[in-house]
């Protein structure tokens, strides 16, 4: 699939709201899905969570080298509906970006997701360090 293609349905709604309002709704703003996949990267494009329900992915994309690699076809497929996507790494958020910068620095980009990946990842132990420790053993009282 090409990068360009993010499927119309998405576009077809986020422009007639924008339309209606005049401006983006913050609520329309798509979420990327990056992955490492064996050797390689992938993403996926969907809607943000609506009432605790995550929507199926509406685009996918993959086989890239790099991470910078896979944030540029992002970038293409995403055109010039959108300004800022939701972004999620490994199944972790790591925050929002601007579309021009993956179009632009996608290497910058790549090196700042990873190691916003690795804090979220060290939170995440630490949270379970703090769950262990509150946890008695059978038989202590």
């Amino acid at each position: 699939m090409a990068g360009g293609r993010l499927v119309t349905g998405y576009r077809r709604i986020y422009t007639a709201a924008m339309k209606r309002t005049g401006e983006a709704q913050r609520g329309l703003q798509p979420v990327v899905e990056l992955r490492k996949e064996a050797a390689s990267y992938a993403y996926s494009v969907r809607a943000p969570r609506s009432r605790g329900v995550i929507p199926p992915s509406s685009y996918r994309n993959g086989g890239f080298a790099t991470l910078a690699e896979c944030l540029g076809d992002v970038a293409r497929a995403m055109g010039g509906d959108f300004a800022r996507i939701y972004v999620r790494l490994d199944g972790l958020c790591v925050g929002e970006r601007d579309i021009v910068e993956l179009r632009q620095e996608p290497e910058k980009v790549a090196a700042e997701l990873k190691a916003e990946l690795e804090v979220e990842l060290m939170k995440a132990k630490a949270v379970c360090a703090i769950r262990t420790e509150s946890v008695s053993e059978p038989g202590e009282g």
